[in-house]
């Protein structure tokens, strides 16, 4: 069985009017960037980290954050005076995921909860791939000579004690700000 096909069927396309159809697709977006001109895009959420007083809600201190961005809680772990840091990275509101810690605390020889463990040529532990997600990172300020909480964020490091006192129980938390208004609004 064959199947008969028109002629038609094997001519290449009619390049009549192509021109024109180019020329409504280039005036058609033009409008369309025209009009988006006059219309501001609208306003990205953006993203902070907060320090917040658990008991109160009182927010003692507020840095800009990106989603993806990672941050750490550097202090000195209270039983053998070492530092201790746990290392985050901010995914939105409300969620903060934890990815690894690193240490040279040998915490009070305790086990671990985590399982990736490894011991780096300079002595540095580390728990890996933890990717834990939680809503708060909550803890007790400790004092500047016992604890010295730290955060540290883009390579600046924030000591938290200049925001919050000693022995106050705390809670980081990824928080979504309203966007600045327009310097210059259109009426």
């Amino acid at each position: 069985m064959s199947l008969a096909l028109s002629k038609t069927a094997s001519r290449a396309p009619s390049r009549r009017g192509g021109g024109r159809g180019r020329w409504w697709a280039c005036l058609g977006l033009l409008l369309l960037a025209a009009a988006c001109l006059g219309h501001p895009a609208p306003a990205r959420a953006e993203l902070a980290l907060e320090l917040v007083e658990t008991y109160s809600g009182k927010v003692a201190l507020r840095v800009p954050i990106q989603a993806g961005e990672p941050f750490t809680l550097w202090f000195l772990h209270s039983y053998d005076r070492a530092f201790f840091a746990e290392h985050y990275r901010a995914l939105g509101p409300g969620r903060i995921m934890l990815t690894h810690m690193t240490f040279k605390s040998n915490l009070n020889g305790e086990g671990f909860e985590y399982h990736d463990f490894r011991l780096r040529k300079d002595g540095v532990g580390e728990l890996r791939n933890i990717n834990k997600i939680i809503k708060r990172v909550n803890f007790m300020q400790g004092s500047p000579d016992m604890a010295n909480h730290t955060l540290i964020l883009r390579g600046k490091r924030i000591r938290l004690v200049k925001y919050v006192a000693p022995r106050t129980l705390v809670d980081l938390v990824v928080v979504e700000v309203k966007p600045r208004p327009a310097l210059n609004p259109k009426p």
